[in-house]
């Protein structure tokens, strides 16, 4: 992939959403940890944030903490003035793979520990990314596609399936996009279409309702993010007059993962059947841990450790399970 350098073209008022507060800094006794998130925009990765803030305060840092709101320049400024107020290490969700690369490289020369959480990058050394395996977590979205129709007395073969991504240019939504596409085929499953959504909720809502109308055949759908998605898509059911829950004949199946608040209800509602979970706090708290250590020379800050964590499946028939991250009681 070519790498793309990011362009910084910020107003005064954006400026001021990315640069910290260097009095607070100032007046802190202990090291900071500069938290610097692509998006908080839905609750799955709002709760990496806030147990990775919650984590560093545990273990006496101070943490300063940018939402980049999925813009790649507004990251790379939070980078360099994170660089510049000379924090002790970087906690990062990038919001490109490749564009982000050279504020990783600028990290790197500035010989502070950063460690990549949900999202890795193409180029530059790191101390490890923590994230959820996404290829496996295609995969199983794949799977239960399956497992609900046969559960319904459906074949594989029977489904016609939509497929809405999440923005390929991540690493998270293109894994998650080969995971699936790759064990739908070899389970037999026809994917009608495969729309590319950004991580938006309104462009999945337009998509859905696009592919609906343009293939009213399809009966299975795979989401890449039901916290981005979720409540979108089964509007648009809603308005095309789609809407059937498990059980009735008329049901489009329904898969998808992150495994948020609102996922879970429309499971109770039996509107989705299946949700790939993400292990949101154990993702956040091992990355933390091992920033923590690097701070404290435990962990070379080249080490480029992978650390994959596996989905949790959510259906009707668990849940309410303590195993899944959005009834852990933390947000």
């Amino acid at each position: 992939m070519k790498k793309i350098q990011a362009v910084v073209v910020l107003s005064l008022a954006a400026l001021s959403v990315v640069c910290f507060n260097a009095e607070a800094l100032a007046a802190s006794n202990g090291k900071t940890i500069a938290i610097l998130m692509h998006s908080v925009a839905d609750e799955f990765i709002y709760s990496v944030y806030a147990a990775a803030d919650a984590r560093a305060k545990e273990l006496g840092y101070d943490t300063v903490f940018v939402d980049a709101k999925n813009d790649a320049s507004v990251q790379a400024a939070a980078v360099d003035d994170a660089i510049t107020k000379k924090v002790d290490g970087i906690m990062l969700t990038p919001v490109d793979a490749s564009a982000m690369s050279d504020s990783v490289i600028k990290i790197n020369q500035a010989e502070i520990p950063v460690v990549l959480a949900d999202r890795t990058i193409e180029e530059g050394k790191f101390v490890a990314v923590c994230q959820s395996d996404n290829y496996e977590f295609g995969v199983e979205g794949a799977r239960q596609i399956v497992a609900a129709a046969e559960k319904a007395g459906k074949k594989a073969a029977d489904l016609k399936v939509l497929e809405l991504q999440g923005d390929l240019a991540s690493t998270s939504g293109l894994l998650r996009s080969q995971g699936f596409q790759k064990t739908a085929g070899d389970l037999g499953l026809k994917i009608v279409s495969s729309l590319p959504t950004y991580w938006r909720t309104d462009t999945a809502s337009n998509a859905a309702l696009d592919a609906l109308q343009a293939n009213p055949d399809i009966n299975a759908v795979f989401l890449a993010s039901d916290g981005v998605m979720g409540d979108a898509v089964i509007n648009a059911f809603d308005q095309v007059g789609r809407l059937f829950p498990t059980g009735d004949e008329k049901h489009i199946i329904v898969t998808a993962v992150d495994g948020t608040p609102a996922a879970h209800e429309l499971i109770k509602k039996r509107y989705i059947d299946a949700t790939c979970a993400q292990p949101a706090i154990l993702m956040a708290e091992t990355a933390i841990n091992r920033l923590n250590d690097a701070i404290n020379g435990k962990i070379k800050f080249d080490a480029n450790e992978d650390i994959s964590l596996a989905p949790t499946i959510g259906t009707i028939d668990n849940i309410d399970s303590p195993d899944l991250w959005a009834n852990s009681g933390k947000k």
